[in-house]
């Protein structure tokens, strides 16, 4: 899955989500929590309409309430599905990654690594070096201001 289409999913989970648990949401408010435009938001609104997975119920003032249908509910579930397989994957293939890099650089018998910065992939790298018994001294980072990074 490529970045563009793993950002669309995760656009569109989040959006079914934020309906799901308010149906008074409006399609600003949408694009504020999500950080979207208006017309993203509303692009995506009237895409799940179409298809059938939202319903729409005319409020005072121009407004509208949404609703996930049972449709929705099911196309909610898919996309849940694919994040967490693409999220496996990518987790998947980058401690595989890591372990091979570590792999190499405890055959040259290095004394200290330290990771730069306090991300997943930080995380990731610290479990695979936890896996091949390479200790990981320090992580560094400007902004991590507690005394440990994942454990």
């Amino acid at each position: 899955m490529n970045t563009n289409s793993k950002k669309l999913l995760q656009l569109e989970l989040a959006l079914l989500n934020k309906i799901q648990n308010d149906e008074n949401i409006t399609q600003r408010s949408i694009s504020k929590e999500l950080d979207i435009a208006l017309g993203i938001a509303n692009t995506l609104v009237k895409k799940f309409v179409k298809k059938g997975f939202l319903k729409l119920k005319q409020a005072p003032m121009k407004r509208y309430f949404y609703y996930l249908t049972p449709k929705g509910l099911l196309e909610k579930t898919k996309l849940t599905k694919q994040f967490v397989e693409s999220s496996l994957q990518f987790y998947n293939s980058s401690r595989m990654e890591y372990e091979n890099l570590l792999k190499k650089i405890k055959t040259k018998k290095v004394k200290y690594l330290i990771l730069a910065g306090t991300c997943e992939l930080s995380e990731i790298a610290i479990l695979a070096a936890r896996n091949i018994s390479i200790d990981v001294n320090y992580v560094y980072s400007k902004t991590y201001n507690k005394k440990k990074f994942s454990g």
